[in-house]
């Protein structure tokens, strides 16, 4: 953190214990740290769920559209994965 502009630059450094305002800093990227562990944790939870769906979904397929459903359930795949490609740079 830049503490020589504002709003810090405000604040005479005489007057203003810097170990406080590290304390504050420190407490600020913990609690950083931790909204983005349970937001991770949220998108790994739709994750599952959606692999859960999948399967639910599967079950219901009679066994005449079962080969369409994997065609387009593999053609799904083959978009994301170019899509991903893209995005790295021609990498998977």
């Amino acid at each position: 953190m830049i503490y020589n502009q504002y709003p810090y630059s405000i604040y005479n450094p005489t007057y203003v214990n810097p170990a406080y305002l590290q304390q504050l800093e420190a407490q600020r990227q913990q609690a950083e740290a931790q909204r983005k562990h349970w937001e991770q944790q949220k998108k790994i939870g739709d994750m599952v769920k959606a692999i859960s769906d999948y399967f639910k979904a599967a079950r219901d397929i009679e066994p005449e559209y079962q080969r369409e459903a994997m065609n387009a359930c593999l053609a799904e795949i083959a978009v994301q994965a170019a899509i991903d490609q893209q995005r790295n740079g021609g990498h998977y």
